[in-house]
Protein backbone atom coordinates (compact mmCIF):
# COMPACT_ATOMS: atom_id res chain seq x y z
CA UNK A 1 0.00 0.00 0.00
CA UNK A 2 1.42 3.21 -1.19
CA UNK A 3 1.79 6.76 1.04
CA UNK A 4 -1.33 8.35 -1.08
CA UNK A 5 -3.62 5.21 -0.23
CA UNK A 6 -2.21 5.42 3.47
CA UNK A 7 -3.57 8.65 3.96
CA UNK A 8 -6.65 8.43 2.23
CA UNK A 9 -7.87 5.52 4.45
CA UNK A 10 -6.23 6.64 7.76
CA UNK A 11 -8.17 10.38 6.60
CA UNK A 12 -11.29 8.23 5.96
CA UNK A 13 -11.73 6.60 8.93
CA UNK A 14 -11.34 9.63 10.81
CA UNK A 15 -13.72 12.07 9.00
CA UNK A 16 -16.41 9.74 10.73
CA UNK A 17 -15.67 11.70 13.47
CA UNK A 18 -17.68 14.74 12.20
CA UNK A 19 -20.60 13.00 11.69
CA UNK A 20 -23.40 14.62 14.22
CA UNK A 21 -22.53 11.88 16.70
CA UNK A 22 -19.79 9.39 17.47
CA UNK A 23 -19.09 7.02 19.63
CA UNK A 24 -15.37 6.80 20.20
CA UNK A 25 -12.88 4.37 22.47
CA UNK A 26 -9.94 6.55 22.91
CA UNK A 27 -7.58 4.83 25.89
CA UNK A 28 -4.29 4.31 24.15
CA UNK A 29 -2.64 1.30 24.84
CA UNK A 30 0.77 1.00 25.62
CA UNK A 31 3.37 -2.08 25.39
CA UNK A 32 4.70 -1.68 29.22
CA UNK A 33 1.58 -1.20 30.74
CA UNK A 34 3.02 -2.64 33.88
CA UNK A 35 4.81 0.26 34.34
CA UNK A 36 2.59 2.78 33.60
CA UNK A 37 -0.29 1.23 35.82
CA UNK A 38 -1.77 4.34 37.33
CA UNK A 39 -2.91 5.55 33.40
CA UNK A 40 -5.29 2.37 33.49
CA UNK A 41 -6.37 2.56 37.54
CA UNK A 42 -6.18 4.93 39.86
CA UNK A 43 -5.76 3.04 42.94
CA UNK A 44 -2.03 1.59 41.34
CA UNK A 45 -0.31 3.64 44.14
CA UNK A 46 1.25 3.05 47.57
CA UNK A 47 3.51 0.51 46.07
CA UNK A 48 6.40 1.83 48.09
CA UNK A 49 7.79 5.27 50.26
CA UNK A 50 9.36 6.84 47.22
CA UNK A 51 8.50 9.50 44.49
CA UNK A 52 7.74 7.64 41.35
CA UNK A 53 7.90 8.73 37.61
CA UNK A 54 7.11 7.06 34.46
CA UNK A 55 6.44 8.01 30.94
CA UNK A 56 5.80 5.61 27.90
CA UNK A 57 5.90 6.96 24.34
CA UNK A 58 4.05 4.41 21.77
CA UNK A 59 4.35 4.87 18.07
CA UNK A 60 2.14 3.01 16.47
CA UNK A 61 1.79 0.96 12.98
CA UNK A 62 5.04 2.23 11.52
CA UNK A 63 5.35 3.52 8.45
CA UNK A 64 1.83 4.50 8.19
CA UNK A 65 0.85 8.41 7.34
CA UNK A 66 -0.34 10.36 10.30
CA UNK A 67 -0.39 7.27 12.19
CA UNK A 68 -1.37 7.13 15.78
CA UNK A 69 1.72 8.79 18.28
CA UNK A 70 0.35 8.45 22.17
CA UNK A 71 2.67 10.15 25.00
CA UNK A 72 1.81 9.83 29.02
CA UNK A 73 4.34 11.24 31.86
CA UNK A 74 2.86 10.65 35.42
CA UNK A 75 3.70 10.74 38.67
CA UNK A 76 2.82 9.37 42.38
CA UNK A 77 4.07 9.51 46.09
CA UNK A 78 2.39 8.05 49.59
CA UNK A 79 1.47 11.22 51.87
CA UNK A 80 3.41 11.88 55.11
CA UNK A 81 0.10 11.37 57.41
CA UNK A 82 -2.03 9.20 57.93
CA UNK A 83 0.24 6.23 58.17
CA UNK A 84 1.70 6.20 55.03
CA UNK A 85 -1.91 5.29 53.90
CA UNK A 86 -2.66 8.18 51.41
CA UNK A 87 -1.01 8.11 47.93
CA UNK A 88 -1.90 10.97 45.52
CA UNK A 89 -0.58 10.87 41.65
CA UNK A 90 -0.82 13.52 38.62
CA UNK A 91 -0.43 12.33 34.61
CA UNK A 92 -0.37 14.19 31.46
CA UNK A 93 -1.98 12.11 28.40
CA UNK A 94 -1.17 13.66 24.68
CA UNK A 95 -2.31 11.73 21.87
CA UNK A 96 -2.25 12.50 17.89
CA UNK A 97 -4.47 10.52 15.14
CA UNK A 98 -4.26 12.16 11.66
CA UNK A 99 -5.90 15.22 12.33
CA UNK A 100 -7.02 14.72 15.50
CA UNK A 101 -5.26 15.04 18.89
CA UNK A 102 -6.12 13.78 22.27
CA UNK A 103 -5.14 15.11 25.91
CA UNK A 104 -6.43 13.92 29.04
CA UNK A 105 -4.88 16.05 32.40
CA UNK A 106 -5.79 13.46 35.43
CA UNK A 107 -5.84 13.56 39.13
CA UNK A 108 -5.60 10.17 41.20
CA UNK A 109 -6.25 9.89 44.83
CA UNK A 110 -6.04 5.97 46.83
CA UNK A 111 -6.51 4.73 50.48
CA UNK A 112 -4.67 1.43 51.55
CA UNK A 113 -6.36 -0.89 53.49
CA UNK A 114 -5.13 -3.76 55.39
CA UNK A 115 -6.99 -6.57 54.28
CA UNK A 116 -5.68 -10.40 55.26
CA UNK A 117 -2.58 -10.82 54.73
CA UNK A 118 -2.17 -8.08 52.09
CA UNK A 119 -3.60 -4.77 51.55
CA UNK A 120 -6.29 -3.00 49.26
CA UNK A 121 -6.15 0.40 47.52
CA UNK A 122 -9.41 2.05 46.64
CA UNK A 123 -8.30 4.88 43.95
CA UNK A 124 -10.28 7.63 42.16
CA UNK A 125 -9.45 9.89 39.16
CA UNK A 126 -10.71 13.25 38.16
CA UNK A 127 -9.52 15.00 34.97
CA UNK A 128 -9.69 16.80 32.23
CA UNK A 129 -10.18 15.73 28.57
CA UNK A 130 -9.71 17.51 25.78
CA UNK A 131 -10.12 16.98 21.66
CA UNK A 132 -9.19 19.21 19.04
CA UNK A 133 -9.61 18.35 15.28
CA UNK A 134 -7.35 20.47 12.69
CA UNK A 135 -9.82 21.30 9.63
CA UNK A 136 -6.97 23.52 8.21
CA UNK A 137 -4.94 20.49 6.84
CA UNK A 138 -8.14 18.74 5.52
CA UNK A 139 -8.21 17.24 1.89
CA UNK A 140 -11.35 17.01 -0.34
CA UNK A 141 -12.10 16.80 -3.80
CA UNK A 142 -14.34 20.13 -3.25
CA UNK A 143 -12.96 23.05 -1.77
CA UNK A 144 -14.11 24.97 0.53
CA UNK A 145 -16.74 21.68 1.33
CA UNK A 146 -19.20 23.42 3.85
CA UNK A 147 -19.66 19.45 4.81
CA UNK A 148 -15.94 19.82 6.62
CA UNK A 149 -14.97 22.19 9.32
CA UNK A 150 -11.57 24.63 7.84
CA UNK A 151 -10.30 25.56 10.90
CA UNK A 152 -9.46 23.99 14.59
CA UNK A 153 -12.35 22.49 16.17
CA UNK A 154 -11.68 21.62 19.99
CA UNK A 155 -13.80 20.65 22.69
CA UNK A 156 -13.18 20.06 26.63
CA UNK A 157 -14.98 18.24 29.13
CA UNK A 158 -14.84 16.66 32.39
CA UNK A 159 -13.51 13.10 33.04
CA UNK A 160 -14.11 10.55 36.14
CA UNK A 161 -12.24 6.88 36.52
CA UNK A 162 -12.26 4.73 40.03
CA UNK A 163 -10.27 1.67 40.66
CA UNK A 164 -9.56 -0.87 43.06
CA UNK A 165 -5.91 -2.91 43.63
CA UNK A 166 -5.32 -6.05 46.07
CA UNK A 167 -1.59 -6.85 46.66
CA UNK A 168 -0.32 -9.64 48.45
CA UNK A 169 2.74 -11.25 48.83
CA UNK A 170 4.61 -11.33 45.35
CA UNK A 171 1.42 -10.62 43.58
CA UNK A 172 -1.51 -8.19 42.55
CA UNK A 173 -4.59 -8.26 41.22
CA UNK A 174 -6.89 -4.69 40.11
CA UNK A 175 -9.74 -3.56 38.25
CA UNK A 176 -10.45 -0.35 37.54
CA UNK A 177 -12.69 1.81 35.29
CA UNK A 178 -12.87 5.07 33.33
CA UNK A 179 -14.81 7.29 31.63
CA UNK A 180 -17.14 6.53 33.97
CA UNK A 181 -19.29 9.93 33.43
CA UNK A 182 -19.67 8.90 29.36
CA UNK A 183 -17.81 12.36 28.14
CA UNK A 184 -19.53 14.11 25.74
CA UNK A 185 -18.20 16.23 23.66
CA UNK A 186 -18.81 19.01 21.19
CA UNK A 187 -16.49 20.23 18.58
CA UNK A 188 -19.28 23.12 17.14
CA UNK A 189 -21.50 23.45 13.99
CA UNK A 190 -20.63 21.84 10.78
CA UNK A 191 -23.97 22.92 8.14
CA UNK A 192 -25.99 24.24 11.14
CA UNK A 193 -25.65 20.50 13.31
CA UNK A 194 -23.68 20.27 16.59
CA UNK A 195 -20.82 18.27 15.86
CA UNK A 196 -19.80 16.18 18.91
CA UNK A 197 -17.94 12.87 20.31
CA UNK A 198 -19.14 10.26 22.96
CA UNK A 199 -16.35 8.59 25.16
CA UNK A 200 -17.85 5.24 26.59
CA UNK A 201 -16.83 3.85 29.55
CA UNK A 202 -13.44 1.36 29.25
CA UNK A 203 -13.49 -1.69 32.03
CA UNK A 204 -9.67 -2.75 32.81
CA UNK A 205 -8.48 -5.78 35.16
CA UNK A 206 -4.88 -6.23 35.43
CA UNK A 207 -2.42 -8.87 37.39
CA UNK A 208 0.33 -10.29 38.06
CA UNK A 209 3.10 -11.98 40.39
CA UNK A 210 6.85 -12.29 40.83
CA UNK A 211 8.27 -16.32 40.93
CA UNK A 212 11.80 -16.73 41.91
CA UNK A 213 14.42 -19.11 40.71
CA UNK A 214 16.41 -21.45 42.32
CA UNK A 215 19.33 -19.22 41.23
CA UNK A 216 18.13 -16.19 43.36
CA UNK A 217 19.50 -13.50 40.41
CA UNK A 218 17.18 -14.72 38.48
CA UNK A 219 13.03 -14.36 38.68
CA UNK A 220 10.01 -14.40 35.90
CA UNK A 221 7.09 -12.09 35.85
CA UNK A 222 3.80 -13.06 34.42
CA UNK A 223 1.38 -10.16 34.44
CA UNK A 224 -1.58 -9.26 31.81
CA UNK A 225 -4.22 -6.69 30.80
CA UNK A 226 -7.68 -6.58 30.26
CA UNK A 227 -9.60 -3.60 28.59
CA UNK A 228 -13.20 -3.49 27.50
CA UNK A 229 -15.62 -1.33 26.67
CA UNK A 230 -18.24 -3.69 26.30
CA UNK A 231 -17.78 -3.64 22.12
CA UNK A 232 -14.53 -3.58 21.72
CA UNK A 233 -12.25 -5.88 24.14
CA UNK A 234 -8.43 -6.83 24.11
CA UNK A 235 -6.51 -8.97 26.28
CA UNK A 236 -2.41 -9.29 26.55
CA UNK A 237 -0.82 -12.23 27.89
CA UNK A 238 2.84 -10.96 29.10
CA UNK A 239 5.83 -12.45 31.05
CA UNK A 240 9.46 -11.27 31.55
CA UNK A 241 13.07 -13.12 32.36
CA UNK A 242 14.85 -11.06 34.68
CA UNK A 243 18.51 -10.79 36.24
CA UNK A 244 19.01 -8.91 39.13
CA UNK A 245 22.64 -8.18 40.70
CA UNK A 246 22.86 -5.66 43.15
CA UNK A 247 21.46 -2.49 41.78
CA UNK A 248 21.91 -4.10 38.42
CA UNK A 249 17.96 -5.53 36.91
CA UNK A 250 18.18 -6.72 33.16
CA UNK A 251 15.03 -8.49 31.46
CA UNK A 252 13.94 -9.52 28.36
CA UNK A 253 9.71 -10.18 27.56
CA UNK A 254 7.39 -11.09 25.49
CA UNK A 255 3.66 -10.46 25.18
CA UNK A 256 1.24 -12.30 23.02
CA UNK A 257 -2.75 -10.54 22.12
CA UNK A 258 -4.60 -12.86 20.88
CA UNK A 259 -5.75 -11.97 17.48
CA UNK A 260 -3.77 -9.03 17.56
CA UNK A 261 0.06 -9.12 17.95
CA UNK A 262 3.55 -10.67 19.63
CA UNK A 263 5.12 -7.83 21.56
CA UNK A 264 9.27 -8.78 22.02
CA UNK A 265 10.40 -6.03 24.84
CA UNK A 266 13.76 -5.33 26.45
CA UNK A 267 15.00 -3.46 29.01
CA UNK A 268 17.11 -2.97 32.53
CA UNK A 269 17.31 -0.51 35.22
CA UNK A 270 20.53 1.27 36.68
CA UNK A 271 20.39 2.86 39.80
CA UNK A 272 17.24 4.24 40.13
CA UNK A 273 16.42 4.63 36.55
CA UNK A 274 14.22 1.96 34.54
CA UNK A 275 14.23 1.96 30.62
CA UNK A 276 12.39 -0.53 28.38
CA UNK A 277 11.97 -0.79 25.16
CA UNK A 278 9.19 -3.00 22.74
CA UNK A 279 8.52 -3.80 19.63
CA UNK A 280 5.27 -5.27 18.50
CA UNK A 281 4.78 -6.92 15.65
CA UNK A 282 1.02 -7.05 14.39
CA UNK A 283 -0.73 -10.64 13.10
CA UNK A 284 -3.43 -9.49 10.79
CA UNK A 285 -2.11 -8.13 7.41
CA UNK A 286 -0.87 -4.81 8.25
CA UNK A 287 2.95 -6.49 8.44
CA UNK A 288 5.41 -6.82 10.46
CA UNK A 289 7.70 -3.83 9.28
CA UNK A 290 4.55 -1.78 10.25
CA UNK A 291 4.56 -2.06 13.86
CA UNK A 292 4.70 -0.16 17.02
CA UNK A 293 7.41 1.22 18.94
CA UNK A 294 7.29 1.32 22.76
CA UNK A 295 9.77 3.57 24.97
CA UNK A 296 9.44 3.80 28.51
CA UNK A 297 11.79 5.65 31.55
CA UNK A 298 10.81 5.25 34.87
CA UNK A 299 12.69 6.77 37.66
CA UNK A 300 12.01 6.69 41.14
CA UNK A 301 13.55 8.78 44.27
CA UNK A 302 13.88 8.79 47.93
CA UNK A 303 11.28 11.77 49.65
CA UNK A 304 12.87 13.43 52.81
CA UNK A 305 9.55 13.17 55.55
CA UNK A 306 9.38 9.50 55.29
CA UNK A 307 12.20 7.39 57.57
CA UNK A 308 14.01 4.42 56.17
CA UNK A 309 13.05 1.08 57.12
CA UNK A 310 9.28 1.59 58.24
CA UNK A 311 6.57 0.89 56.10
CA UNK A 312 7.86 -0.32 52.98
CA UNK A 313 6.87 -1.88 50.20
CA UNK A 314 8.54 -3.54 46.99
CA UNK A 315 6.67 -3.67 43.80
CA UNK A 316 6.75 -7.04 42.32
CA UNK A 317 7.47 -5.95 39.15
CA UNK A 318 11.13 -5.19 39.91
CA UNK A 319 11.61 -7.63 42.00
Amino acid sequence: MNTMKRFVSVTMLLCLALLPQVKAQTDAHFTHFSEVENFYNPAAMNRNTKLNVTGSLAMQMAGYTHAPVSMFIGANLPLPFGKQRNAVGAGLFNETIGLFTNRRLLFNYAYKIGMGKGWMNIGVQGGVMSQEFNGGKLRTEQQNDPAFPTGQERGTVGDLGAGVLYVRGDWYLGASAQHLNCPHVEFGKTQGKTAYMDIMPTLYLNGGCNIALRNPLLSVQPCFLVESDLDFYRVDLSVRGTYRFDETLMYLGVTYSPGISVTAMVGGRLRDVLIGYAYEFYTGGVGALNGSHDLMVSWQTDVDFFKKGKNVHKSVRYL
